[in-house]
């Protein structure tokens, strides 16, 4: 997404008081089976209403936790001697948020298969593959750098097969609709959204003055539709898993996680702009 919080939070030991942190937490999508044996400070939790849904290693000899209270989600990460437990964001060296890709990894979204005509039915622009072997749709906004960063990410992809179809919403600024509306009122719609990303650190393509019109009315229609199935924020991608379900996931993945949801070989575009995202 666009924007993400930066912090690093200690609970106090007590389980109440660590539940009563995730009411301030945005909920996310969630999946996958509960591990067993947890260690004292998560197992703790379970009295209090948490449900622990999966299990990985984090960084730094960490154990992470996906799980659920209250209606919240959320990535715990318990010490080595199990006995005391942090929730909050991790960033690595480089600033990355490593939650947020251990929340897409570890308690990915819920089978949206009904989405999947929906999209195919809404006003997007392809780039990619003409006769592709994997086919994703990106709700994007033409202000927002991480769409813009999710972009190149996915130009070496359109060799290997991927065919993008980007649905443009206007979300972040005033001009998102002037620019999302000359994007698809263009001659060729494909050309005019390359051309803005590539110009995107100067400002992109000229936004149409007082949009308005059926071009205007196809944006509205993709925002509402990203509204409807639940999407707070860009860029988000609708892709099928290898047992032909339906996931998405927001905010622009990890380049490893990226290879994972195309199914396809990992590319890497070269661009040192995107060497936060490794």
């Amino acid at each position: 997404m666009d924007t993400f919080s930066r912090f690093v939070r200690l609970p106090r030991p007590r389980a109440l008081t660590f539940l009563s942190l995730l009411a301030g937490m945005a909920a996310l999508p969630a999946c996958a089976e509960r591990p067993e044996d947890l260690p004292p400070a998560v197992k703790a939790m379970e009295g209090q209403g948490l449900e622990v849904v999966n299990r990985f290693e984090a960084p730094g000899g960490l154990t992470g936790y996906a799980a659920r209270a209250g209606g919240q989600e959320v990535i715990l990460y318990a010490t080595p001697d199990g006995e005391h437990v942090l929730a909050g964001t991790m960033l690595d060296a480089q600033g990355n948020n490593l939650t947020r890709q251990q929340m897409a990894e570890h308690m990915p979204g819920p089978d949206m298969s009904d989405a999947w005509a929906d999209l195919e039915a809404a006003n997007w622009v392809a780039e990619g593959a003409e006769d592709p072997k994997r086919v994703a749709y990106v709700f994007t906004d033409p202000n927002c750098p991480y769409c813009n960063a999710l972009w190149k990410a996915n130009q070496p992809y359109y060799e290997e097969g991927l065919q993008v179809r980007y649905l443009p919403v206007a979300m972040l600024k005033e001009s998102s609709l002037g620019k999302a509306t000359a994007i698809l009122s263009a001659e060729d719609p494909a050309e005019a959204m390359g051309r803005h990303e590539r110009s995107f650190g100067e400002g992109g393509i000229d936004p149409v003055p007082a949009p308005e019109g059926p071009e205007a009315r196809k944006v509205h229609a993709n925002t509402q539709l990203m509204q409807e199935l639940g999407v707070r924020g860009t860029p988000a991608v609708f892709y099928r898993t290898g047992s032909g379900g339906v996931k998405s996931v927001s905010g622009m993945p990890g380049l490893d996680r990226l290879a994972e949801i195309y199914r396809l070989p990992k590319q890497d575009t070269g661009d040192p702009s995107l060497s936060r995202f490794r």
